[in-house]
């Protein structure tokens, strides 16, 4: 399109120039001393535009003459990389397929013939690890850092990631922490680092590199949570151990605040603080956790609280019977609350309500110890065997509360009254 119009407008400009000299054709001369050329204008114009053509074509000329040596290397250059990246792609073809031997030749081969070979031998460096060559993988992983400037990070992720494959946790650790100097925050740097983290079980760490995989984006929101929990969960156990609640709770208040409402990690750090013989701040953990989100798990957990004021958990948890009165969890928290203030009555109670809702092992097991404390033996076993029969199988084929022999004519049960669960209870007193 543009050749038409520059065409286009010559022709126009030649129509032009014509008519102007058809009326007034002009001349030109030349005069050097007694020596004198004239011409018309319409002629020297036409000269000129030829000598410039032609100047044109001899510069172009001895451009490409004089540039014939770069322009040869060039074409040397491109036909190189053509071969490095066919070589490439086909070894990648054969890794895929698992043919690792044929793969490595390829991409050596390849490798050896192109000016950019980075890729090629970092390939080749999998395809021996693969084989198990692991001197041959070392001896790759050296050309490349040597192929061409700035393949010291790709190299160095490679090499620590072909470690960690291999369980070489020791070498691994010291090539990222070289690659941590060179390229600090680098996504797939903390990727590897966090990996080498939870294999190595070192949950300090793992923990303290959460912020910047979580700053850098480097891993999606679920399962930068489930390592937080993991890595926290372990980290809890780890300090309750050694009996250091300073660096636990310290711990805890560096999580970030999203971090400290979920009940993932909720659980374990009340945990730790049961192990730490310090129930109160677990009740305290679990309550206010409790208060946000409602989890079975925590108020199990409250039920195994051997807090200082039990009077005082029993109503917490009363409380909570409100919005959850048919739940078995929290009936059996509350009758192992009541069993812990040796409310008798009122702990036989809430665990008949609990296997009512849900017959458990778990509930059994606590009623049977009620029963056996206020001295019913038979109903005990009964309560003990129906545990099991759950426990087995999964579900009763009687009646889930144990069931007293039935009194004599005129002789009721003695002790025996009805409880604010509905459930008849042993009188506490």
């Amino acid at each position: 399109m543009k050749s038409l119009i520059v065409i286009f407008l010559v022709l126009i400009a030649s129509a032009i120039a014509t008519l102007l000299f058809m009326e007034e054709p002009g001349y030109v001369l030349f005069a050097y001393g007694d020596m004198s050329i004239e011409t018309s204008m319409a002629f020297y114009i036409v000269a000129m535009v030829v000598a410039l053509l032609v100047l044109y074509g001899v510069i172009r000329f001895l451009v490409g003459l004089f540039g014939l040596p770069g322009n040869m290397s060039a074409r040397r250059k491109q036909k190189k990389a053509l071969a490095c990246q066919k070589g490439l792609a086909l070894g990648m073809a054969e890794m895929t397929e698992g043919r690792w031997h044929k793969a490595e030749k390829l991409l050596v081969q390849s490798a050896r013939r192109g000016d950019s070979p980075t890729l090629n031998y970092l390939s080749a460096a999998r395809a021996a690890q693969a084989q198990g060559a692991y001197d041959r993988r070392d001896e790759y992983l050296r050309q490349a850092s040597q192929a061409e400037a700035g393949a010291e990070v790709s190299v160095g992720l490679t090499q620590a990631e072909l470690q960690l494959d291999h369980g070489e946790t020791g070498p691994a650790t010291s090539t990222l922490r070289h690659m941590n100097d060179v390229a600090p925050g680098h996504p797939q740097l903390l990727r590897l680092r966090a990996r080498l983290y939870r294999e190595t079980g070192d949950s300090a760490s793992l923990l303290n590199v959460l912020p910047e995989l979580r700053k850098a984006k480097a891993l999606d929101n679920e399962a930068l949570n489930e390592m937080e929990a993991e890595a926290f969960t372990a980290r809890a156990a780890e300090l309750a151990s050694a009996g250091d609640l300073g660096k636990l709770e310290g711990t805890w208040v560096n999580l970030p605040k999203t971090s400290r409402s979920r009940n993932e990690l909720v659980e374990p750090y009340a945990r730790a603080l049961i192990n730490l013989n310090e129930p109160d701040r677990a009740e305290v953990v679990l309550r206010s956790s409790l208060k946000q989100n409602w989890n079975e798990r925590l108020v199990e957990l409250y039920g195994q609280l051997n807090v200082n004021d039990t009077n005082r958990a029993i109503s917490v948890a009363e409380g909570w019977l409100r919005d959850h009165r048919r739940d078995p969890v929290l009936l059996l928290t509350l009758g192992r609350l009541c069993k812990k203030g040796k409310a008798w009555g009122k702990a036989r109670g809430y665990l008949e309500s609990s296997v009512n809702a849900k017959p458990t092992p778990e509930a059994y097991r606590e009623l049977g110890e009620i029963l056996d404390q206020v001295g019913e033996e038979k109903l005990a076993q009964d309560a003990y065997r129906k545990g099991l029969q759950v426990a087995v199988d999964g579900s009763l084929s009687e009646p889930v509360v144990p069931v007293a022999p039935k009194p004599e004519a005129g002789k009721p049960l003695s002790g025996r009254r009805r409880g604010k669960m509905g459930q008849p209870r042993l009188s506490s007193a």
